[in-house]
């Protein structure tokens, strides 16, 4: 089968790799229909992740049909659509027992701990899989781990509630985007940042109250459209380049949840805000399988609608990369093996 492959120091190339024969108990093959790009892979080829298990086929987004199941795999059966955890939980620490998959200190990465899913087939155990709805598209199946469920996680984190206001940085790429969505879905006043003025038009048309283009300082625009009180919650995922200006956006007892960072260098942080307006800042890390259950039951109902610039071919992937880091992408980039 074809895979796109990274080895250490290297650039992703596309190989020919053996299909996976020899499933675990637990596991299932999977032919895959659809994967996203992901910035995280990104930073896997930029050598930031350091524990990353060379060479590996990166990738961690994914959904297809089961090809085949293992001895002892109950769930699932052979023809049935899935999509799987961005990671293998272990299913027997206490963070899976109370349905935080999350955080399982044991997971494995897709494209990070075990092969990924920039491939034509994957293996994956049944612990990390979800059903898709028939009204499910396989875009929408794509991207309903890493980007829809992910945020879903992030919002419950933050205790984003209906009537609130949400700032959300990087709005025009593929997790903004859909971020946008889920904050109207939940019924939030949202206001929407990006430096690219061309998406601005798709943003709204995506539920945006207000977008904020290129501004020289972001908050003190958010400060204007809220009276000068601020957002309730931040939702950023950008990270460093606009989490100072997304901090000072923040109303006294406001929350920023952090989902994402482009640039993983240090960052300086202003401590007084924090304080003396008792914010919040907090992390969020992937979803759970009842958030991928959720989000697909979103998409199906309409709630969420993914946004897509491109489907390229997995000889394409490279190109794909290059079109996230120059930020030409309005939307997820996926991959069709």
């Amino acid at each position: 089968m074809k895979a796109v492959r990274l080895e250490k120091g290297g650039k992703p190339e596309l190989r020919e790799v053996e299909v996976p024969r020899e499933l675990r108990n637990d596991q299932v093959l999977i032919r895959l229909q659809m994967t996203g790009i992901c910035y995280r892979d990104l930073l896997t080829v930029d050598g930031f992740f350091p524990n990353t298990k060379y060479p590996i086929t990166l990738g961690h987004e994914i959904t297809g049909t089961i090809e085949k199941v293992g001895n002892e795999v109950k769930g699932f059966k052979v023809g049935e659509r899935v999509v799987s955890l961005i990671y293998e939980p272990c299913g027997e620490c206490e963070s899976c027992i109370s349905g935080k998959e999350n955080l399982c200190r044991k997971k494995k990465t897709f494209g990070e701990d075990v092969d990924g899913s920039y491939a034509e087939y994957i293996a994956v155990s049944e612990r990390a899989l979800v059903k898709v709805p028939p009204e499910v598209s396989a875009e929408g199946a794509a991207i309903s781990a890493c980007v829809t469920g992910m945020l879903l996680h992030a919002f419950r984190r933050a205790s984003l509630s209906s009537g609130e206001t949400v700032l959300i940085t990087g709005a025009g790429g593929g997790v903004g985007i859909h971020a946008v969505q889920i904050a109207k879905a939940i019924g939030c006043r949202v206001i929407a940042s990006t430096t690219s003025s061309w998406k601005s038009p798709r943003i709204r048309e995506s539920g945006a109250d207000e977008v904020i283009e290129g501004a020289p300082s972001p908050s003190a625009e958010v400060k204007k459209l809220t009276g000068g009180k601020g957002v309730d919650v931040v939702l950023e995922s950008v990270g460093t380049p606009t989490l100072s200006e997304s901090l000072r956006s923040l109303a006294w007892g406001g929350r920023m949840v952090v989902v994402g960072n482009v640039d993983p260098r240090p960052t300086d942080m202003s401590l007084g805000l924090i304080i003396l307006r008792e914010n919040s800042i907090l992390g969020s890390v992937s979803s759970t399988r009842k958030e991928v259950e959720e989000a697909l039951r979103m998409t199906a109902e309409g709630k969420i609608r993914p946004v897509i610039h491109t489907i390229l071919n997995l000889e394409q992937a490279e190109r794909g990369h290059e079109m996230m880091r120059k930020r030409e992408s309005l939307g997820r980039v996926l991959l069709k093996p």
